[in-house]
This record gives C-alpha cells, sequence and structure tokens, in this order.
C-alpha cells in the first residue's frame, strides 16, 4: 500500500504537530486551558476530511524471503518502510535451542523488574524463573526489554552478528539485546519509540499491527515529558486495542486509519522503523529479541518533531534513558512514572 497515510493531508499533520509541540512544553493542565478551542476545531475538521476518504485498512506487511542487504538496506532501510524477512534467522542458535526452560535452566536465577504495562503499577521484583513458572501454567505475565547480553554476554554467539551488524545505521551510537518473554494471549498497547529495531522471533509466534506516525493525531497520546510514548487510556481504563477494535467514541476516528498487520514465526526477522506506532499480542507462548540502537539523525530524518522532542526529554532526559537502558528498560519507564526512586531504596 503506497503511503498509509494519503488520507491524512498535510495541513493536519502539520496542525497537529503545532498542537502537540505546544502540550509537550505547556504541560497537560496550562495546554488544557489555552488549546481546548484549537483542539475541538481541528478534531471536527480533520473527522470531515477523514469520512471523505472512507474507512481505512489493515492489510498483511510485505514478506520476503532472501531479501538481499543491498536492497533492504537501499530501500527499506533508507526509506524507513517496514519488511518481515521470512525465515532470516531460521539456522541462528537462538531459534535452534532456545525455550521458556531453556531459559530457566540458564538464568531462572536472575532478578528482574516486573510491573503491569498501566503506567507502571504493580511493580515487582522477580526471579525469571518464577516469571516462567507463571507462563508455564498458563499465567499471563509478560516481561518486557529482558536486557540479555548485558547479563549474560555469551549469548552473542547464538545470534548472527554480523548479519545485524550489516543492516543497521552506519551512524549510530550504541545497540542493545532485549528479550522478551511472554505466555499465551498477552498484549502489549500502542506505543512508539526512537529506537530502530531488527526483532528476531525465537520461540512461538507473535502478532502485530503497526501504523505510520503520521497518525499520531489519531492515537494522540497525552503530553509527555519523556522518550516513551503511549496511547492514551480513554475507555474502561483501556487504550484502543487493535485487536479487538471498538469504533465507538471516542475511538472513532481508528476506524480510518491505515495500517500493517504482521504475524511472526520463529526464524522471521522483522523490520520496525522508528516512530512507527505499534501494538503486539502472543497467540501462543513466545519469546523475542528486539536488536536495536540510537540514530538520532536517522530517527530525526523519519519523524523530524518527535525526535525533536525526544532531545528535550525530562522525565528522564534522554542520555539518563540511554544510561539507564543499558541496565534494564523498565527502569527507563519507572523513571517515566515517577517511580524509579522508590524502587532503588526498596531494593
Amino acid at each position: 500500500m503506497d503511503k498509509l497515510y494519503k488520507n491524512i493531508k498535510y495541513r493536519y499533520r502539520f496542525g497537529y504537530g503545532c498542537i502537540h509541540f505546544a502540550e509537550h512544553f505547556l504541560g497537560k493542565k496550562l495546554s488544557a486551558k489555552l488549546l481546548t478551542g484549537a483542539r475541538r476545531r481541528f478534531y471536527r475538521n480533520l473527522h470531515e476530511s477523514l469520512k471523505k476518504h472512507g474507512e481505512g485498512k489493515i492489510v498483511p506487511l510485505e514478506r520476503r524471503k532472501d531479501l538481499s542487504l543491498k536492497e533492504f538496506r537501499e530501500h527499506y532501510l533508507r526509506k524507513g518502510i517496514p519488511v518481515v524477512m521470512e525465515g532470516a534467522a531460521k539456522d541462528w542458535p537462538c531459534v535452534q535451542k532456545w525455550s521458556l526452560e531453556y531459559f530457566k535452566e540458564l538464568h531462572g536465577t536472575d532478578e528482574i523488574v516486573m510491573a503491569s504495562q498501566e503506567y507502571m503499577q504493580d511493580v515487582q521484583k522477580m526471579t525469571l524463573a518464577e516469571v516462567i513458572d507463571n507462563i508455564s501454567s498458563g499465567g499471563k505475565k509478560y516481561y518486557r526489554f529482558y536486557p540479555l547480553l548485558d547479563r549474560h554476554p555469551e549469548h552473542i554467539k547464538d545470534f548472527d552478528y554480523k548479519w545485524l551488524l550489516e543492516r543497521k545505521n552506519k551512524f549510530s551510537l550504541f545497540d542493545t539485546f532485549q528479550l522478551f518473554l511472554g505466555g499465551k494471549d498477552t498484549l502489549t498497547h500502542i506505543h512508539n519509540a526512537n529506537p530502530p529495531n531488527l526483532f528476531v522471533q525465537v520461540y512461538g509466534e507473535k502478532d502485530w499491527i503497526i501504523y505510520p506516525h503520521q497518525y499520531s493525531m489519531i492515537v494522540d497520546p497525552e503530553p509527555v515529558r519523556n522518550v516513551y510514548r503511549n496511547a492514551p487510556y480513554k475507555k474502561d481504563g483501556k487504550p484502543f486495542d487493535p485487536f479487538h477494535p471498538d469504533y465507538e467514541a471516542p475511538y472513532s476516528l481508528y476506524k480510518y486509519v491505515n495500517g500493517y498487520s504482521v504475524n511472526l514465526k520463529p526464524g522471521d526477522v522483522f523490520w520496525n522503523p522508528p516512530f512507527y506506532w505499534h501494538t503486539v499480542q502472543n497467540p501462543t507462548d513466545s519469546i523475542g529479541v528486539g536488536y536495536r540502537w540510537t540514530a538520532p539523525f536517522y530517527s530525526f530524518k523519519i519523524a523530524p518533531l518527535y525526535m525533536f522532542l525526544d532531545l528535550f526529554a525530562i522525565h528522564p532526559p534522554i542520555w539518563k534513558s540511554y544510561r539507564l537502558l543499558k541496565k534494564d528498560q523498565n527502569l527507563v519507564h519507572l523513571a517515566e512514572a515517577g517511580k524509579l526512586d522508590d524502587y532503588m531504596k526498596n531494593k
């Protein structure tokens, strides 16, 4: 589908950018006082414009077998176009030997930070074995961002690291491997962030739905001063769920969004460019690894406004986010929710 966001005119993208820019620096309360009227007019006009184009579609993302390095770099990487490289990692040791029991046996005593996604509530210190036991018994634990190689660098041998390095941006600051362990029917709600991501599906399956960042006005994240953005929780204490869409207000505009559906099987590698809005669910018990790096100039090219705002993040500032990221991205989210100091004291 050429330019998924073609039903969003530039003047609406620019107009929302101005509103979002102001909200970022003015804060939620002051923005509500000053911009309520402008917001109401903006969304009234946007709705009328979107209706003229008809409802959106979610179509399967392109899947490529034996995608050459040259084509990947010149087309998909350079232009920020997502793609699934089908079976690209099928012969890697991680795909051949990893399982939940494998990690329990090797690293079950590792202490980790567990928290529900909803504003990082119910923060717990657990072991990896406790999480895996919960998953194996049908529980709903979903551990995200496990800093695998920072704790256990020997696992670099389980990846084709040269293959990954060849596909990342030439001008980047650092890279990290983040493990995701989730049970059947677990879910991560809509969010986006600036690091590019080559996601390797290792065990089980994983489903994604992704939207270009140009649809940010429909996701309409709350004004934040950090580098990780979530869809707001507007109805029944939950954000919009693209896997089970309910287009009643306040989520009626989502019916006009165009996006991609992605199904990953063991050995698939998914290229997810910066700032794509995405939501993820596990139809089976699942293990996946996100290979991420920081490429500020590239991310700025893809989404100038969001990368600019990231540079002015204060909860925490971007330099502190990257420092915490090397330890555990869950610490970044605790800092964003104002819970990091309490957690460190308790620890």
